[in-house]
């Protein structure tokens, strides 16, 4: 083979091997997907509380209850590359939460979040906008128990949320607008949350650093009454790995966060262990 055919082949090769390579930097590129405060009470990743309500939202009332939390937020498509860059992604959750006394550990309810969303990353800002569905079910069990018509919680959300960095804090605003709502109840809503993520250091072969979260939401559907919630965490990772387990206590007071009792009120304080997917 002529040494004129050889480097053609080994440029076409190059340029295939680079075609490729952008491709994937553009195709699930690996970025820091849009995650939503610490406190939240929706989050994103495996998540299992267990909780003891002080305040029952639902009609067993004071009692101890855990909930699971299964969903993430993954990056798609990198729409814009470079040190500013635009992510589309598409995130999914599912919340279970299950009555502890109850001798049968009825299902309360569950509620099923899925929605697209784009962030832009502009240094120490970052600024998202999601559409999403939301549904919510009661538990067969807890139908069986308390007689109860299922509140059609059946509605589509956009909304958008802009978080600065500054040092190890992160402070970010939310606000929606549900665009179609089979309740017709109120459209709007706010948010702000506070997060510390602290220094990692070595811990049993790994690393581990604290975490602390405040949040607070409203809207407009019950009069614009606050809740709030808190986080006090350890999140632990191997070296070099960016997934990470947390162990924390959490705590929330104000409106329930099932939204099949968004009108009750809540109060509970419990532990939170959550694996980043």
């Amino acid at each position: 083979m002529s040494s004129t055919r050889s480097a053609a082949i080994l440029m076409c090769l190059a340029t295939l091997q680079a075609g490729l390579a952008s491709a994937q930097q553009r195709l699930f590129p690996a970025v820091t997907s849009f995650e939503l405060p610490e406190a939240s009470p929706r989050v994103h990743g495996l998540v299992g509380r267990l909780m003891t309500a002080t305040r029952g939202d639902s009609r067993f009332g004071r009692e101890h209850e855990g909930e699971v939390v299964l969903g993430e937020n993954f990056p798609v498509v990198a729409l814009q590359q470079g040190n500013h860059p635009i992510i589309l992604g598409l995130g999914s959750q599912v919340y279970g939460r299950f009555s502890l006394t109850d001798p049968k550990s009825a299902l309360i309810s569950t509620d099923w979040v899925v929605g697209v969303n784009t962030t832009a990353m502009l240094n120490a800002w970052a600024l998202t906008l999601e559409v999403y569905h939301e549904s919510s079910h009661l538990g067969d069990e807890y139908g069986a128990r308390f007689p109860a018509d299922r509140v059609d919680w059946t509605r589509e959300v956009l909304a958008s949320w802009a978080s600065y960095l500054v040092g190890r804090w992160r402070l970010t605003a939310g606000a929606s607008y549900v665009l179609d709502d089979e309740l017709k109840l109120p459209a709007s809503s706010g948010s702000l949350g506070i997060d510390y993520h602290g220094h990692a250091r070595p811990f049993l072969g790994g690393l581990a650093r604290p975490v602390i979260g405040l949040f607070s939401e409203a809207n407009a559907a019950t009069q614009w009454r606050v809740s709030t919630s808190a986080k006090l965490a350890l999140a632990f990772a191997t070296s070099g790995d960016s997934h990470e387990i947390s162990l924390g206590l959490i705590g929330h007071d104000g409106l329930s966060t099932q939204r099949q009792f968004y009108r009750q009120g809540s109060r509970y304080l419990g532990l939170e262990v959550r694996f980043d997917l």
